[in-house]
């Protein structure tokens, strides 16, 4: 690696947008994203744009649920290839783990499988041990009893919230969920898919020039990432989150007609999302509800 190359802890890439769990409070709104895969040839190009001026301890991929795409193996096999990355890891809810192919487990470094409430998988960890054992890798069981009710849906209006909302944000600075998407790298995961969600709810959104550094033809990419990774000021998307000042609250899975309350549910007072731990100046959280 050269002295000058970008370094980052983390990158993430979906390949599936759409998930088959329903979790209420998903970060990405997988729930209410359509059916989409990832395209290998686009992942290849991103990749390659990107291994030129930057490496990563660990390249994650995620979704949606990941183990949905019939192509997995393709697109591991390329990250290898390309070599951006120390580590591969996957991020599965685990509910299809027991259908993936022998070769999965020979082309990851790690596993997280999340568990959530109420879902079932259809292996067991002795199981789970030893394809560890047998491949050496390492598997986190990652227990999520709770979501962060971090995504909104009425814009945040105080220029200085915002901002204060983006300083504090884990996401961006310190759990590293950078993101790659078309041809863009983005500061975090849920402002990649902010306008899809926002669309669900008749609102128009487009923050893809604003958040998102071009990863191709782009002559000052270098440059353009490491003021990305830099950045004081926070993303448009930030507008509609709350970051780590979320308040939690326990998962569940949402029905077909919960999903269809959740999208009717009018906006909640900014001052009951924010986490009872975190103090903010009431003047910021005072906004009347648009109409």
């Amino acid at each position: 690696m050269t002295r000058d190359m970008l370094w980052r802890p983390a990158i993430e890439y979906n390949l599936a947008e759409h998930c088959n769990l329903r979790c209420e409070h998903c970060d990405q709104a997988s729930w209410m994203l359509p059916v989409k895969f990832a395209d290998l040839e686009s992942f290849r190009r991103d990749m390659t744009a990107l291994a030129a001026v930057m490496r990563v301890r660990e390249l994650k991929f995620g979704g949606g649920e990941p183990l949905q795409h019939p192509g997995i193996l393709e697109f591991l096999r390329v990250a290898r290839e390309i070599g951006i990355a120390e580590r591969i890891v996957l991020l599965t809810n685990g509910t299809l783990l027991h259908k993936a192919p022998e070769e999965l487990w020979g082309l990851l470094d790690g596993l997280w499988i999340t568990i959530y409430p109420g879902v079932r998988h259809r292996f067991d960890w002795d199981w789970v041990q030893q394809k560890a054992d047998e491949h050496r890798i390492w598997v986190w069981r990652k227990e999520t009893p709770e979501f962060a009710q971090r995504l909104l849906v009425e814009e945040i209006r105080d220029d200085e919230f915002v901002k204060m909302v983006f300083q504090n944000c884990d996401l961006a600075h310190l759990e590293s969920c950078h993101t790659i998407h078309e041809g863009r790298y983005y500061m975090c995961s849920p402002a990649v898919w902010t306008p899809q969600r926002l669309a669900a709810r008749g609102i128009t959104f487009d923050n893809r020039e604003a958040d998102g550094v071009a990863l191709h033809d782009n002559p000052d990419l270098h440059h353009d990432l490491d003021a990305l990774i830099r950045r004081s000021e926070p993303l448009d998307a930030c507008r509609y989150c709350l970051g780590s000042w979320a308040r939690s609250t326990p998962n569940r899975q949402l029905s077909g007609k919960a999903q269809i309350e959740f999208l009717t549910r009018p906006p909640t007072d900014l001052a009951d999302l924010i986490d009872p731990e975190i103090i903010v100046p009431r003047p910021y959280t005072r906004q009347q509800p648009t109409t």
